[in-house]
């Protein structure tokens, strides 16, 4: 396998087209969670018995039984980690290798990760030390309501929420097949910040790339139409930098990209999705866009 370097929540679809849920979530440390309607609210009541069965760890191994948040995101978010798995292991096996498939740790707040304390200003992300993805599950909210990635309404939010989920386990793809490591030696080397991340830049964007292969996998199986993946095209351009940064300074400050513009992201999902091929997302050869 070759890559180069590089509000209310509504039943998803992707619960209703019989995609497989997973065992591998776990629920951060700090986390506290009540389920009011059909969402999740935050609080920091350790002496909550209410919500205790809602924060309780799910246990790697199916069987082990000490409970688990079972409400109605949380299957969410286990059918769609389960949904990466399946096509990654998939891709993997088609050139003999296997995908180890990642835990993905719901959180509120904080909760400490092998990377250090993983807090909800820095959004989702995956850390290689542990092999985990963490995701405030506030951050699907501030998607419609201050980023405006999706309808607030929440009616195509679906795919985009996914598409966050499926970009973080593009790092762990990037982790198992030896890129991410290779990135980090490279940008150690590196004298400055702008070097360093441009690199950075060209590790996000095959995440977009690797997650838009993730999206043509899923695609009959889910029942995916273009609505959908125009909602996860307009995704990726709301989370660009140039998008925030003009959103919240006014202006651009290119050099200090981190994930790419908005017609980065849009490009390289877009390279994954029409593709379907892990070769085609070689970000760091040549790269324009």
């Amino acid at each position: 396998m070759t890559v180069g370097y590089h509000g209310p929540i509504t039943v998803q679809p992707l619960q209703r087209h019989g995609v497989a849920q997973t065992e591998q979530i776990e629920v951060g440390s700090f986390m506290r969670a009540r389920l009011f309607g059909e969402g999740f609210t935050a609080t920091t009541s350790s002496h909550d018995a209410q919500a205790e069965w809602l924060y309780a760890e799910l246990p790697a191994k199916s069987g082990d039984q000490t409970g688990a948040p079972r409400d109605e995101m949380y299957l969410f978010v286990s059918r769609v980690l389960g949904s990466t798995e399946e096509v990654w292991q998939a891709i993997f096996a088609s050139d003999r290798l296997t995908y180890r498939p990642p835990r993905l740790v719901l959180y509120t707040n904080a909760t400490q990760a092998a990377c250090g304390l993983a807090e909800k200003i820095m959004g989702p992300f995956y850390c290689p030390g542990d092999q985990k993805v963490y995701l405030d599950l506030s951050f699907f909210q501030e998607m419609q309501a201050e980023l405006h990635a999706c309808d607030s309404s929440g009616a195509d939010c679906q795919l985009p929420q996914a598409y966050v989920i499926a970009h973080e386990i593009g790092h762990h793809v990037q982790n198992l097949l030896g890129i991410m490591p290779r990135v980090r030696e490279l940008q150690g080397s590196m004298e400055t910040e702008a070097e360093r991340n441009r690199l950075q830049v060209l590790l996000e964007l095959q995440a977009d790339c690797l997650a838009g292969i993730w999206a043509r996998k899923i695609k009959e199986k889910a029942k995916l139409n273009a609505s959908d993946i125009a909602a996860a095209i307009r995704t990726t351009e709301a989370l660009g930098n140039d998008t925030l940064q003009k959103s919240t300074l006014g202006y651009v400050v290119p050099d200090s990209f981190t994930h790419g513009s908005a017609a980065q992201r849009h490009h390289w999902f877009d390279v994954g999705y029409a593709t379907g091929l892990v070769k085609s997302c070689n970000t760091f050869a040549g790269a324009r866009q």
